[in-house]
């Protein structure tokens, strides 16, 4: 009896303890779509990609601002010695005035700058997407597999609670000299092996509970609702392949940057080709002959033109250099193309996969629960052992944690191919 009563104590310890985990869960209930909304108001990855973008931004603007007047003060003081035939003068010449100067030609160079910055500031918008869609599935997942490990929970605690009874059962008949001690001790092993499986299940649901926290910035966060979302977009191998090769940011980012790098190539040759520049000044300032002051001022317009002929190698180092990067940005577009191509082939496989492995762990745990329940009337009417009956338990339970992890296993494929061609924030949205 007192045996009896531990076994009790510790299986209303146990499931005390998992009430108090999905209670402290319950404090903040959030829906996918809430989760979603707060995780991409609290990644940091978006705040550094929306830093890019101001960065670029930034950039195209000075590119432009180079197309225009410049003007400044100007200020000079000096000294000077002036030798005549006869003679030499002492002075020291003293100016300020207004200078404005205005590139009215440089050979395509400014204007290359200008598409490089606005080709990079298109990348800098496509790495954000990137990292929204991130965010998005990250999360997605987060709430996924916490709903995944609560129905764990669930189950394990089913678990315990049915051999719980079968040990009550089995001491109850035992006593009565219907069963042996070998079939206790059984039961018993039974009751311990659920005992610790639903510790294990609690500290999965605690780790996946700290995931989702960490994403949405919810202390308690807790999925309530379907994880669940259209999937009218993944109709076909073909379809799927050719709307994320069309969609996915990294590629359009990857593909920026090559734009980008073509027309800093077009900037490195036109640096060094001829340029024409528009200078006015006024200036007022005075000379100085030993003590003697003579004040003099001047307004003038100026035309410069500048044709570089020996630049010791550096217009070849400049063209060699762009031209590289230009070859590194054609090779990451292609990069990217081969590795989305793959992923997509290999997430196609495997939500084959899945869905058949889900439609298989469905026909599992309908069978297991029959046979379940037939085993365990068989064995109290004489016709199975205790073996049989506690096994039968065993296998139903297993089987709907295999259908509830298959289901999840679905869900994360069918995002995860959503994700490639930006489509599952605006899924979960709908």
């Amino acid at each position: 009896m007192r045996l009896q009563m531990s076994r009790l104590k510790t299986f209303s310890s146990v499931v005390a303890l998992a009430t108090l985990v999905t209670g402290a869960a319950n404090a903040q209930p959030v829906s996918v779509q809430d989760a979603v909304r707060l995780a991409l108001q609290n990644d940091p990855a978006l705040e550094r990609a929306e830093a890019g973008i101001a960065q670029s931004r930034a950039g195209a603007d000075m590119a432009r601002a180079a197309t225009g007047p410049t003007a400044g003060l100007r200020a000079e003081v000096g000294a000077l010695e002036t030798d005549f035939t006869t003679d030499s003068v002492s002075q020291i010449p003293r100016s300020v005035g207004l200078q404005a100067e205005w590139n009215v030609y440089s050979s395509g160079a400014n204007r290359a700058a200008i598409g490089a910055a606005d080709a990079y500031q298109q990348a800098a918008y496509s790495q954000l997407a990137s990292a929204r869609e991130r965010t998005v599935l990250q999360t997605f997942e987060a709430f996924a597999q916490m709903q995944l490990a609560e129905r764990v929970v669930d189950v394990a605690e089913a678990r315990l609670e049915t051999f719980a009874i079968r040990m009550r059962q089995t001491e109850a008949r035992f006593e009565q000299g219907e069963v042996t001690r070998t079939d206790t001790a059984m039961t018993e092993a039974r009751l311990a092996s659920a005992e610790a499986g639903l510790g294990v299940a609690q500290a999965q649901l605690s780790a996946a509970k700290a995931r989702l926290s960490r994403l949405t910035g919810a202390e308690d966060a807790n999925p309530v609702g379907p994880a669940s979302f259209s999937t009218d977009l993944l109709a076909s191998y073909e379809t799927t392949l050719n709307r994320v090769l069309n969609e996915n940011s990294d590629l359009e980012a990857a593909r920026a940057v090559q734009v980008s790098s073509g027309h800093q190539l077009e900037e490195a040759r036109a640096r060094f080709g001829p340029s024409v520049s528009v200078r006015a000044r006024a200036t007022r300032g005075e000379e100085m002959y030993f003590f003697f002051g003579d004040a003099i001022s001047d307004v003038g317009a100026f035309v410069s033109v500048e044709v570089p002929l020996f630049t010791n190698g550096m217009r070849q180092a400049s063209e060699r250099q762009a031209i590289a990067a230009r070859s590194a940005a054609t090779a990451d577009v292609r990069d990217a193309r081969l590795q989305l191509s793959e992923a997509v082939s290999s997430l196609w496989g495997d939500l084959q996969a899945r869905r058949l492995a889900l439609d298989a762990t469905i026909r599992a745990e309908a069978a297991a629960e029959l046979a379940s329940e037939g085993a365990q009337r068989e064995y109290e009417a004489g016709l199975r052992t205790l073996v049989d009956a506690l096994e039968a338990e065993t296998e139903f339970r297993d089987t709907q944690i295999a259908r509830f992890q298959a289901e999840t296993n679905l869900l994360v494929v069918q995002a995860r191919l959503l994700s490639l061609s930006n489509d599952l924030e605006a899924t979960l949205s709908n």
